[in-house]
């Protein structure tokens, strides 16, 4: 489903006001009266409204290239985000209030050129070269099919080179090494120092991630935050490819992945398909317990959207047997049905878990559901935290 505008954890966020840069601060401007101290009433001068970077770029412009038109600050767009080198401008930036807007369609080409190098003037000293109008995700690509990989097709570039427009790759969803290479990449530093990358006109950013993860790392059974202290800073990308028998590709095997870990990594992420997942993870259990490293796997986060349910059986075959655990389980609910989805889950995983264990019944319990953000009109993303039981021996 399409995500509203106002969404403040998507990518199409227009509701951030960004906090390295001053608020935008609007006093009240009537005017009010002292006493001195021969008691006569002397009116007090107003206090003037503080302007924050966007806005100061806008009246530097309006005040040296286009000095036949004002604007007071009311009818200034005020909100931006930073994700250095990208000023990134929410979806009716240009749109409101009125009067901006119509100032704004009067511009020529040239015009907007110099009004964009105004505004980026005014953000120095964040280092940015680029802006863009950010824009919902659309529920379908151009061709019409379901985008299942939320690509931001309809972020709209303003000023800067952003590479090669989306309208001419073949697949959005796929691009080359080529499109990637040329691609505008931005960055923001979140949860205390972990600094994430991506390419705006082919990856989704979503704020909430950072905040959803350390939620479950904060207090939850079987993890400890010390553990994790740095893991964003010292993850292993190993590329890991399976055949259709989920069979390691090159000869490299589970024992070999292992001896590939350094004492301190933490991380290890596998590029492959997640059907293939609770497999490997179990080759490698295998080789790490005769050496006396594994941890039992107590929490498994099912992010995956609009449904993680494909992913619930393997997740019950990866939680420990002896010990149990949590599945943290992701999924776009109708705010109607949010506890009816609850209930559904717990049986199911319950169904699911009694299957891996080669029991006849198990009981699973949903201890808390988290509503992080909504997906679209009356549709919520929650995250249903799933006790998964222990095997009884």
């Amino acid at each position: 489903m399409l995500p509203p505008p106002d969404d403040p954890d998507s990518t199409t966020d227009t509701t951030i006001t960004s906090t390295r840069s001053p608020l935008p601060l609007t006093t009240d401007n009537a005017t009010t009266t002292t006493k001195n101290q021969n008691n006569h009433h002397h009116p007090r001068k107003p206090k003037p409204t503080l302007l924050n970077p966007l806005q100061k770029g806008i009246t530097t412009y309006l005040t040296h290239h286009h000095t036949d038109a004002t604007l007071p600050p009311s009818s200034l767009p005020k909100r931006f985000t930073i994700y250095a080198p990208l000023l990134l401008l929410p979806v009716n930036a240009l749109t409101t209030p009125p009067a901006w807007h119509t100032l704004y369609a009067s511009l020529t080409a040239s015009q907007r050129t110099t009004l964009y190098e105004c505004i980026l003037s005014a953000f120095s000293r964040y280092n940015l070269t680029h802006i863009a109008i950010n824009a919902p995700i659309a529920l379908t690509d151009a061709q019409g099919t379901e985008n299942r990989m939320r690509s931001p097709g309809g972020l709209l570039p303003l000023h800067g080179d952003f590479g090669p427009s989306p309208s001419t790759i073949l697949n959005l969803d796929a691009p080359t090494a080529e499109d990637l290479g040329r691609a505008l990449w931005v960055s923001t530093v979140q949860n205390h120092g972990i600094e994430q990358f991506w390419a705006p006109m082919y990856t989704m950013f979503s704020r909430g991630n950072v905040t959803e993860k350390a939620r479950i790392l904060d207090g939850m059974e079987g993890l400890r935050r010390e553990d994790m202290e740095g893991a964003g800073m010292s993850v292993v990308d190993m590329v890991v490819k399976v055949d259709g028998d989920g069979v390691l590709e090159g000869g490299i095997g589970a024992e070999e992945l292992v001896d590939g870990l350094r004492n301190e990594d933490r991380v290890v992420v596998f590029h492959g398909d997640n059907r293939f997942a609770a497999r490997v993870l179990a080759q490698i259990r295998h080789v790490m317990e005769a050496r006396g490293r594994w941890a039992p796997v107590r929490h498994v986060n099912l992010g995956l959207l609009p449904s993680s349910a494909a992913a619930w059986g393997d997740a019950c075959r990866m939680v420990d047997g002896r010990l149990g655990g949590w599945l943290h389980v992701h999924e776009n609910v109708d705010v109607r049905r949010i506890e009816e989805m609850g209930d559904h889950i717990t049986k199911e995983i319950g169904r699911l878990r009694a299957t891996a264990l080669e029991v006849e019944d198990m009981v699973a319990e949903c201890r808390h559901v988290e509503q992080v953000k909504t997906y679209a009109p009356g549709v919520m993303h929650c995250v249903f935290d799933v006790k998964v039981p222990a095997l009884e021996l």
